[in-house]
C-alpha cells in the first residue's frame, strides 16, 4: 500500500468512526395498569433488561397507565405509539374513525371475569342487582367487559349496580375485608395477587365473555404505516420475552424486580416474595402458549375471533355496526414478527442466573 493510498484508507476509517450511530425509533408505550406488576413483564422489563428492543434500534419509553380505555384514546391522539390494552376501545374507536389497528395478539385466552369470594351469598350475575362492585378503575377493560356482561343478562349497569374504584392489591384486600364491595370485576393476575392474601374466588363469565380476545398489542395507525420495520421489531421484543419467561418465569420476576423495585415487597423473606410473584405471574403466562392454537404463530389473530368479539360488544350495545373485521386487526407483520430463533431464547432463559 502507497503512502498515499494508506493516508486515504486510514482518513475513511477516520470519517467512518466519527459518524453518529444511527438514531433509534422512539416508541412511547403504555402500560395498562398504574404500577407494573410481575405479570406484565414479557411485555415491560424482561425486554428492555435484555436488550430485545434496544439492539433492534427502537427507544422504547414504557409509562403506566391507568386502564385500557385510557390508554387506548392516548394512543388515537398520537400521543403514544403503542398500548398494551384490551379490544374493547380499539371496537369502539375504529367504528368512530379512529386510526388504530391490533398489530399482535398477546394473551391468546379471555382474562376478565366477575368474582365474588367463595363464601359469598352471591350465585349468579343476576344476584348482583342493587349490590357493588369493586374495580380497580372506572376506565378499566374490566369495568367496561364487566357492565357488558351484565348489560347481556337482562340488567342495567348504570342502574342496576353501583361501582366503586378500589385499586389493585392491597387496596383491593381492604375493601374486601371491609365488605365495602359485593364482588369484583378483573383480571387474572389481579385476582392472583389477592390469593396471596389468602382469598378465594369463585369466577363468573357468560357465554359470550369466554370467547373474547383479550389482550393486544394496539397502535397509532401513522406509525403503523409509517414504520413497518418498527413494529416488527417492538412486537418481537415481546414475543422473545414470552419464550424467555415461560422458560424461566423466577429470572422475568427478577429482571422486573430490578427494572421497577417498588413491585418488590419489602416486609416478607424473599423466598415468599418470589413464590408470590411467579403464581402472579403464571396467572397469565400460561395463555401465551400457542400449542393448539387456531393459527400457532407469535401475534396471529384469526377472523372468527373477532368476530365472536365484535358480535358481543354489539349485542350488548356498547357498538353499533358489524362490519367486516380486518378493519380492526392485521396479521401482516406476523411472519416477520414470529421467525426467531425460539430454541436460542429458551436456552438463554435456562441458563439465566
Amino acid at each position: 500500500m502507497t503512502v498515499f493510498a494508506r493516508t486515504a484508507w486510514l482518513a475513511l476509517v477516520a470519517m467512518l468512526l466519527a459518524q453518529p450511530a444511527a438514531a433509534q425509533t422512539k416508541i412511547r408505550y403504555l402500560l395498562t395498569s398504574p404500577s407494573p406488576g410481575v405479570a406484565e413483564a414479557p411485555h415491560s422489563s424482561v425486554p428492555e433488561a435484555l436488550g430485545f428492543w434496544k439492539d433492534a434500534g427502537l427507544d422504547v419509553t414504557v409509562t403506566p397507565f391507568n386502564g385500557s380505555t385510557g390508554a387506548t384514546q392516548v394512543v388515537i391522539s398520537g400521543s403514544a405509539e403503542f398500548t398494551m390494552a384490551s379490544p374493547e376501545a380499539l371496537l369502539v374507536g375504529r367504528q368512530g374513525g379512529a386510526d388504530i389497528r391490533a398489530v399482535y395478539n398477546h394473551a391468546r385466552e379471555p382474562i376478565y371475569t366477575i368474582a365474588v369470594v367463595k363464601q359469598s351469598s352471591v350465585q349468579n350475575l343476576a344476584d348482583l342487582k342493587g349490590k357493588t362492585i369493586g374495580v380497580v378503575s372506572l376506565s378499566s377493560g374490566a369495568t367496561a367487559v364487566a357492565k357488558a356482561m351484565l348489560r347481556g343478562i337482562g340488567l342495567d349497569p348504570e342502574k342496576d349496580v353501583k361501582w366503586l374504584p378500589i385499586g389493585l392489591g392491597p387496596q383491593s384486600a381492604a375493601a374486601l375485608k371491609a365488605n365495602q364491595v359485593d364482588a369484583i370485576a378483573m383480571w387474572d393476575w389481579a385476582y392472583a395477587i389477592l390469593e396471596n392474601s389468602g382469598f378465594q374466588f369463585r369466577h363468573f363469565e357468560t357465554e359470550g365473555t369466554s370467547k373474547l380476545l383479550s389482550i393486544m398489542l394496539i397502535g397509532n395507525g401513522a406509525f403503523i404505516k409509517d414504520k413497518p420495520d418498527a413494529v416488527v421489531a417492538f412486537a418481537e421484543g415481546i414475543a422473545k420475552s414470552v419464550v424467555f419467561t415461560l422458560a424461566n418465569p423466577e429470572a422475568a420476576v427478577r429482571l422486573h424486580w430490578a427494572r421497577y423495585p417498588a413491585s418488590k415487597p419489602a416486609n416478607i423473606p424473599e423466598d415468599q416474595a418470589l413464590r408470590e410473584a411467579v403464581h402472579v405471574l403464571e396467572s397469565r403466562i400460561a395463555k401465551y402458549k400457542l400449542d393448539g392454537r387456531a393459527d400457532p404463530r407469535f401475534g396471529a389473530f384469526t377472523a372468527d375471533e373477532w368476530k365472536a368479539t365484535q358480535a358481543f360488544f354489539f349485542d350488548v350495545g356498547m357498538i353499533n355496526a358489524k362490519p367486516d373485521v380486518s378493519a380492526y386487526y392485521t396479521n401482516t407483520f406476523v411472519d416477520r414478527i414470529d421467525h426467531f430463533d425460539k430454541a436460542a431464547i429458551a436456552r438463554k432463559a435456562e441458563a439465566y442466573r
